[in-house]
């Protein structure tokens, strides 16, 4: 083909046709670069395939992930209305709305109790570093980064509380209220562990119990937090399900 057309010119120049010579190298330059085109042209639809055949493959894993998160969320969830519900009681409790009871004890130690969200970022982070994530619908882009967003302020959230547990909660409670480790606690767990103890029991001083401000004040913190954090859960559920419908 090429030879073809070095013929064509060669005949061209040597008739001495250059008006028709010079048409013909700007019909050829066109075609040249047509064809440059139609070349880079499959070659962007071939990378556009493949973006996309890597969109979906990823797509598919963080709605996995995603999945996983909201059955962790929900737990989650359950365990700050629990405790709230807790705290609440403890507080009736000490405001002599409501007497205090077997389960006073349990309320205060599980207050202890530390919880932490642990997403399935792996899809995520993918996306992120093989820059997919400005390839999808604006819609649904918005929705995946406001969804991790929220997980880094509910994280945040988590430590706060979970630092109050351990640096004032839970050293007030080792220090004043160590009665509450025995086998007549209504918490399964302690129950259970101590079951075969043949020490004596002891019971809270409801005297004591009824006008300790410090426990009044850390219970009360407990119960912030505890509303803070459903919050958190709550919105990451609805933010978790409504990607979930995207996908």
């Amino acid at each position: 083909m090429i030879k073809f057309f070095r013929k064509i010119r060669q005949n061209m120049i040597k008739e001495n046709r250059v008006s028709k010579y010079m048409l013909y190298a700007i019909g050829e330059i066109i075609l040249v670069v047509i064809g440059i085109l139609i070349a880079l042209q499959i070659n962007n639809w071939n990378e556009e395939k493949k973006i996309n055949k890597s969109i979906e493959n990823h797509l598919a894993i963080l709605k996995q992930n995603l999945s996983e998160d909201f059955e962790q969320l929900k737990e989650l969830n359950q365990n700050m209305v629990d405790n709230t519900n807790r705290s609440d009681s403890l507080m009736m409790q000490m405001k002599t709305l409501i007497p205090i009871d077997n389960y006073t004890s349990k309320y205060i130690v599980t207050l202890l109790l530390e919880y932490q969200f642990r997403p399935n970022t792996n899809a995520m982070e993918t996306m992120t570093q093989s820059n997919e994530i400005p390839f999808l619908k604006t819609e649904l882009q918005t929705a995946i980064l406001d969804y991790y967003a929220l997980i880094k302020s509910a994280q945040e959230r988590e430590q706060i509380s979970n630092t109050q547990i351990q640096s004032k909660y839970e050293v007030y409670i080792n220090k004043n209220y160590p009665s509450i480790f025995q086998r007549n606690n209504e918490w399964e767990f302690l129950k259970n562990y101590y079951k075969d103890d043949p020490r004596p029991l002891s019971f809270i001083n409801e005297k004591d119990f009824l006008a300790d401000k410090t426990l009044e004040s850390l219970i009360t913190s407990r119960y912030f937090q505890s509303v803070a954090l459903k919050k958190f859960y709550s919105d990451l559920l609805d933010a978790s399900s409504n990607i979930l419908k995207m996908l």
